[in-house]
This record gives structure tokens, sequence and C-alpha cells, in this order.
């Protein structure tokens, strides 16, 4: 028998398939106006922060809220209250966030005679929400036996938690007219990247586990070694110029600690799952390996060729993050919730292929203009299958494996 399950909750998954298609669609606005020369007024760098927001606040994080939610009662723990408001809310302040950042970014807009970072201030409104689940999975999970799906669990909300300390920093720092650039970039990073590196990945490994039903010290292992390096990987994004020689050590060693443990926890769960969570596992050690080389290459930095920190972060968040979630999806909604998600994967590993084009990995001799066109067109594909998996007409509880 399914687990029972409230409908907000339920329908959670098809709110944020529609919040990723809209991300996606500025995505791929970004990559048309990249080739054409021509954002309709905009300014590029903060569509890129539209999209990537959206991704962030409305697709991943209130999806992984619900598929938590929907796991959590199997693994010992009780049935979270309120979690399907909790998500709904999620879902109204991640859009309510979008239009400050595609038309300001990180700047502050300009209102009458007063100048307010409305985009951060909205983003400050989404930290509440998650401080309200990672409260509210607190309470259901005591009691709970310990088990690795757990342990990732609870440290992938530790370190949500963690991110928003430079949430919270940005708008001090505004509103005080502090402009230290130095410190800027490393809240910003603080934020987004132990937000991606501890949340999101952590927490979609935590659904991986709790899917393969298994344990090992070879996974607890990996889960130590990446969570000890995931506090002091933020730094790798930063401009070199602006990190001190100590944090730069620091970063370098975290971000191995990171890539190894991620690598031993992918072997370790590898066996017990299959299909799209294999993929999703693939492309997790491909990103893991890149942070390695990151951190033991002398003189290599994300920040030196950009073009490779933009496949990196598509690896981990578009690659394992996104497709993790859509085989959790698949497990917890059943087939009708993912309807297309094969068509979803290799529009992924399209997109994934396309920005390799713009690496030096790519020939110089096959460049030119049609390069960027091609990334651009290659960018609608996810938008198609998202949107077709978002218009299923079936969408029943399905009995989680235990």
């Amino acid at each position: 028998m399914a687990m029972p399950e409230s409908p907000p909750l339920r329908w959670a998954w098809r709110g944020a398939l529609a919040l990723f298609v809209l991300a996606a669609l500025t995505g791929a606005f970004f990559r048309f106006a990249t080739a054409h020369g021509g954002a309709l007024g905009l300014d590029l760098t903060n569509v890129r922060h539209a999209h990537s927001h959206l991704m962030y606040f409305g697709w991943a994080t209130p999806a992984l809220f619900a598929l938590i939610a929907r796991r959590l009662p199997r693994l010992g723990g009780r049935p979270i209250p309120r979690a399907g408001l909790v998500v709904g809310v999620t879902f109204g302040l991640a859009l309510l966030s979008y239009p400050p950042f595609l038309l300001y970014g990180y700047t502050p807009a300009r209102i009458g005679t007063a100048e307010l970072p409305l985009s951060v201030m909205a983003a400050g409104f989404n930290v509440l929400t998650w401080y309200a689940f990672a409260g509210l999975y607190r309470r259901a999970r005591r009691g709970a036996p310990p088990s690795l799906p757990l342990r990732l669990f609870d440290l992938a909300l530790c370190f949500l938690v963690l991110a928003t300390l430079g949430a919270w920093g940005l708008p001090v720092l505004l509103l005080t007219g502090s402009e230290s650039p130095a410190l800027m970039s490393a809240l910003t990073h603080v934020f987004l990247d132990v937000f991606s590196e501890g949340w999101f990945v952590l927490g979609v490994l935590g659904l991986a586990a709790a899917e393969a039903g298994r344990d090992s010290r070879l996974a607890r292992w990996g889960v130590a070694l990446a969570a000890a390096g995931v506090p002091f990987t933020f730094a790798l994004g930063m401009p070199a110029a602006l990190v001190p020689p100590l944090f730069a050590v620091l970063s370098r060693v975290g971000g191995v600690l990171v890539g190894a443990g991620l690598v031993l926890v992918a072997a370790a769960l590898w066996p017990g799952l299959r299909g799209l969570w294999r993929l999703a596992l693939g492309l997790l050690a491909l990103k893991a390996l890149g942070q390695v080389a990151v951190g033991v290459v002398p003189g290599a930095a994300w920040t030196a060729v950009p073009s490779f920190r933009i496949l990196y972060l598509h690896l981990m968040l578009l690659g394992f993050v996104t497709l993790g979630l859509v085989a959790a999806a698949r497990a917890a909604w059943g087939e009708g919730a993912t309807r297309g998600r094969r068509l979803l994967a290799a529009a992924v590993l399209v997109v994934l292929g396309s920005l390799l084009t713009l690496t030096p990995l790519w020939p110089a001799a096959w460049g030119g203009a049609w390069v960027a066109e091609l990334v651009a067109w290659c960018a609608l594909l996810p938008v198609l299958a998202a949107g077709w998996m978002a218009a299923a007409r079936t969408l029943t509880p399905h009995p989680v494996p235990s």
C-alpha cells in the first residue's frame, strides 16, 4: 500500500517542474542573447543570476523538500507536518525573487530616492522557508534509527542553514555601503557554493542511498570526507586575486576532500541502483574528478577558465542533481510523474556535450559563430523534455521501496 501523503505535497513535483521550465527558458534566452548580441535591454549578468537562482530556489530546493518528506517515514521518522504548505510558500517566494534578479541582479534597485537591494531581500524571504523546513524535519526525524540516508539528509540540511550565513551577509554589506570586493565575492560563494555542494549534492545522495538500501564503511568514509571539505570549497570560485594564500590552500584541500569523498560514495551506491540513477552517479563522478583536478594541479582555478566552471556546474546541477531528483520522483510518485525521463536524460547529455564546445578542449579550428548558436538551440531541449514531464496527466502515489 502506498504511504499516505497530503495532496499539496503530491503536486509539489509538478510545480517544481514548471519552475524548472521557466528557469531553463531563462538560461536558453541567455544563450541566444550571447549568440546574437542582444538581450532585449536586459543585462546578461542579471539574466544569468535569474536563471541560476530560480533553479536553486524554485526547482531543486522544493523538489528536494518534497522528496525528503516523502522518504522520511520509511526511514523510521514521522511524517513532516505542513510540509506541503512549506513547499507551496517556497514556490511563491522563488517566483517573487525572479523579477528582481532578472532586472537588477545583486545591484540595488532605485525606487524614488531610495536604493533597495530587492533581489537580496527576496532571497532573504526564501531563507525563512528553508529554516521552517529544517525545523520541521528535525522534529519529525527524532527517534529514527541511524542510517546512511538520514546521515546525508542531516548533513545536507546543516549545510543549507550554513549557506544562509552568506545570504544574510550580503544585504548587511549593501545596506552599510561596504564596497569590499573580496568580502562580497566570499559571501556570494559561501551562499551559492555551500548551497550546491552541501545541500543539493548531499541531499540527492541521501535519496540515492535510501533507494539503494546499502550502507558500508566505504560510503561512511566518503560522506565524512565530503562533509569535511564542503565548508572550504567556496573560495575555489572566487577570483584568485581576492583569495588570501591560506584560504587558497584550504579551498584546494577542501575540493580534493569533497571530490574524493563523492567518488567513494558513488562507488558504494552503484551496485544497488539501476537506470537513471547510474547515469546521475556517473556524472557526479565526472564532476568530482574535475574538482580533484582543480585542487591538485598547480595554478588551476575555475576562474582562470570560466567555461570549465560552467561545465562543472552543469555536470553537478543539471547532470547529477536534476537527473537524481527525477529518478527519486519516479520511485516516489510512479511512472506518470516522470514520463519522458529518458528524453530529459538525453537532453541533459546533449547540453553537457554542447558546453564542451565552449572550453579549450574544443579545437579552435572548429570554432566560429555556429558554436554559440548550437549551444543556444541545445539549451531548449531540457525545456521541451521537462515541459512534457510537467504536463503528464497521471500523478499517483507510488510505494517507496524500503
